[in-house]
């Protein structure tokens, strides 16, 4: 493997789906542990949807040196880092074999294409078969301005830098030191219009070094009606409950579900309406209250009993089981987007729902 430097790859996981569709009231989505920032050659990456320490154990001998986990592994902030908690055991377990980790959680909910896409496609992947929308759309508000973008560069430490400066619409904001396979440099970090983004681009093109370190950190792209969290979806021709939980199960290659049949329905009622949300609903589902049926991962008790009283029919199927399966979707999508002799792609084989029905 000759590898992909690993500024490369994070670039491309943001250029699918950008961090700002993350919910940035709650979320910690992005590059979680960076053990250096010497922009190394990455040969392996592991997928998972949970770093554990079982999963981490996985990575080590597999030689993987990014793991990309949906969940993030650090959620609330830490105040130590000591054996004695099993989180803080696996970020420390990273640093020292140099293993970078990386979550994207509910920007890869939001994007089109995302979590939620590969959920509703176990209704039909024609768009004949159904309408969708999202059920909670992402504020123009809560987001960036769209004319900017952020690059990186690395150039040699003896470059003259001061041309950026000059041009219009382009402000360094960062200057880091590093090293690379050529000698000393320094990373920076620019905010840039797009037109000045196009300009840096153009002025390093003949300088192969350079240009292959030329990164868009964040890829800032237009809103719109397809990025949101949740699905809601009509389908063009009824199905019974039944159909539906089949669906759902061939999907997910789950042997049972749970089921909460609303009142006065039979599971060979039909329905036209399907609420969805991956891992867990009830914030989104907030949203979507009068439909047929809500499809996700998991539901307070009490949430489940409203529902079935409102005439909604509930498919639970526990929390990771409606976020795992779109692993195999996202690795198959960067395969075709790096060459394998660079980069090897695993899913995790010891990453699973903490809950079995036995």
């Amino acid at each position: 493997m000759s590898g992909i430097e690993l500024n490369t790859i994070i670039s491309h996981f943001k250029n699918y789906a950008p961090l700002y569709l993350a919910d940035q009231s709650w979320d910690n989505v992005g590059v979680l542990v960076e053990p250096n920032n010497d922009n190394p050659l990455i040969e392996t990456i592991l997928f998972t949807n949970d770093l554990t320490e079982p999963v981490l154990d996985e990575a080590i001998e597999r030689q993987a040196k990014l793991i990309v986990s949906y969940h993030p592994p650090i959620f609330s902030p830490l105040k130590r880092l000591t054996q004695n908690n099993w989180k803080e055991r696996i970020i420390l377990k990273c640093v020292r074999h140099g293993i970078t980790v990386y979550a994207p959680h509910t920007s890869w909910d939001a994007v089109d294409n995302g979590i939620n896409q590969w959920l509703i496609s176990a209704f039909g992947i024609d768009k004949q078969d159904y309408t969708a929308r999202p059920i909670e759309q992402i504020k123009t508000d809560d987001t960036p301005s769209h004319s900017q973008q952020l690059l990186t560069i690395t150039v040699p430490k003896e470059h003259d830098i001061n041309f950026i400066k000059n041009i219009n619409g382009a402000a360094i904001i960062n200057e880091i030191p590093c090293n690379t396979l050529n000698g000393p440099a320094i990373q920076l970090s620019i905010s840039c219009s797009s037109r000045a983004a196009s300009s840096i681009v153009d002025l390093y093109r003949s300088e192969e070094d350079i240009s292959k370190t030329i990164q868009i950190v964040d890829v800032q792209k237009s809103l719109d009606s397809r990025q949101g969290y949740g699905r809601l979806i009509e389908l063009n021709n009824s199905r019974t409950i039944r159909e539906v939980v089949e669906n759902v199960k061939t999907l997910t290659g789950l042997k049972y579900i749970r089921l909460a049949l609303a009142n006065n329905k039979t599971i060979d009622s039909t329905i036209k309406t399907i609420a969805v949300c991956a891992g867990s609903g009830a914030s989104v589902f907030s949203k979507a209250r009068n439909v047929d049926i809500q499809l996700t991962g998991e539901l307070t008790h009490h949430a489940v009993l409203d529902a079935v009283h409102r005439g909604t029919t509930v498919i639970l199927c526990d929390h990771t089981n409606t976020e795992r399966g779109f692993l195999n979707v996202i690795k198959k999508h960067f395969e075709q987007i790096w060459d394998s002799n660079q980069v090897k792609l695993l899913i995790s084989e010891r990453d699973r729902d903490p809950l079995e029905i036995i």
